[in-house]
């Protein structure tokens, strides 16, 4: 057996940022990706927030910022307009492999190539991981392994998610595509269940997707993608000369965060946690703040602990206590609105526009941000009865 203090089993944002907080306090820390770089395959639009970016100093260069976003029922639409972005869209390969870089830098050490197959364990406590060819020991394995939580499962922490976001985009060079303009589109005719979205991200790369939830419905999001793509014109959007680059497809679920998710050894971090807003299906930024509070909390109870020990279960419990805290109630609150908007039909689409057409371009953006308990939100409903009446029914 060869020993880190702390695994952490994959190499998305989440995984990464946990494994950057750890190096970073004097810790050792391996991550293990399965796949053969650092953020591929892409499995996100990347849709985000300047602030948001800012505020995790991301550099302004991985990032493409947006100055209107038009959200378009089947027969409504409403368009905000920012003089100072609000919105961006990420180079996501750019954004992992950045992470990646102050992960390294850090002192955390990478291996690509390289799945955690099964947790090792001593009774109940994690002691390690096991990958095709060797056995790893270490005091705490943090499962960063997406929205399948393999690790988590076979410790029988299974999270339970039942409720996930499927979708499917193509990334074009669209020479023609407004560059400054981003679209959400709603209805059953784009995305039954979900919503269809063109984000643009720079140097003529536009990003064409559809996401859908399921079980809500059992539709498909690849056979509404090319329909998805040849109605653009129907929008106001000017894909002359476009073709595909890339195809990306994902799972995020859409579910409240997990009930529990640490244990003797073992923490979940990012979607393996559910630490994702389910408003929109948004997720990265949400997995760097866990991912640091999560590195945060690990790197404390590892420099409290003994040598060599398994870390208990309630030298990890501050991260689920600081997670529940700082986001639970904006986290809870969009899943019930996405549980709600899930099943409307069109009529009913047409008619929620009239709302979000009475919000501010600011405040369209902090809806979006899943910022759900501010107090801009309640000035809103007060001011507004039609609102206030909807938000009563949720």
């Amino acid at each position: 057996m060869s020993g880190y203090e702390a695994i952490v089993a994959g190499g998305g944002p989440a995984g990464l940022s946990v494994a950057e907080a750890i190096a970073s306090r004097g810790r050792s820390v391996l991550v293990l990706e399965q796949n053969h770089e650092i953020g591929s395959p892409i499995r996100t639009s990347g849709g985000s927030f300047v602030s948001e970016m800012q505020a995790l100093g991301i550099p302004a260069q991985f990032y493409h910022p947006i100055h209107r976003v038009r959200f378009l029922s089947p027969h409504n639409s409403a368009m905000f307009d920012y003089d100072a972005p609000e919105l961006c869209v990420m180079d996501v390969r750019g954004v992992f492999q950045f992470l990646a870089e102050r992960a390294v830098a850090a002192g955390a050490h990478m291996r690509l190539s390289t799945a955690a197959l099964a947790p090792v364990m001593d009774g109940d406590a994690v002691t390690g991981v096991q990958t095709r060819t060797s056995t790893l020991s270490c005091q705490v394995l943090i499962d960063a392994t997406g929205y399948r939580s393999s690790l988590l499962k076979q410790v029988k922490l299974d999270p339970g998610f039942r409720r996930f976001g499927v979708g499917a985009e193509y990334d074009l060079f669209a020479p023609h595509c407004d560059p400054s303009e981003a679209i959400l589109v709603v209805g059953n005719d784009a995305a039954p269940s979900g919503y269809g979205w063109i984000f643009p991200w720079g140097r003529g790369r536009v990003r064409v997707g559809v996401g859908i939830i399921h079980p809500d419905s059992a539709a498909k999001p690849d056979l509404y993608l090319d329909r998805f793509l040849e109605t653009l014109p129907r929008y106001g959007v000017n894909m002359k000369g476009a073709q595909p680059l890339e195809h990306h497809s994902g799972l995020i679920p859409s579910e409240r965060f997990a009930s529990t998710f640490a244990g003797d050894g073992v923490l979940a971090v990012g979607d393996a946690a559910g630490q994702a807003s389910s408003l929109l299906g948004e997720g990265i930024r949400w997995a760097i703040r866990a991912g640091r509070m999560a590195g945060e909390v690990v790197a404390h109870a590892l420099s409290k602990g003994e040598p060599n020990r398994v870390v208990p279960r309630l030298a990890l419990l501050p991260f689920e206590q600081q997670w529940r805290k700082q986001f639970g109630a904006d986290l809870r609150l969009a899943h019930r609105i996405n549980q709600r908007i899930a099943r409307w039909d069109d009529r009913k689409w047409d008619a929620r526009t009239e709302i979000v057409k009475l919000l501010t371009p600011a405040q369209f953006a902090e809806a979006l941000k899943t910022n759900l308990t501010g107090a801009w939100l309640w000035r809103f409903l007060v001011s507004h009865p039609q609102a206030l009446a909807y938000a009563a029914g949720l």
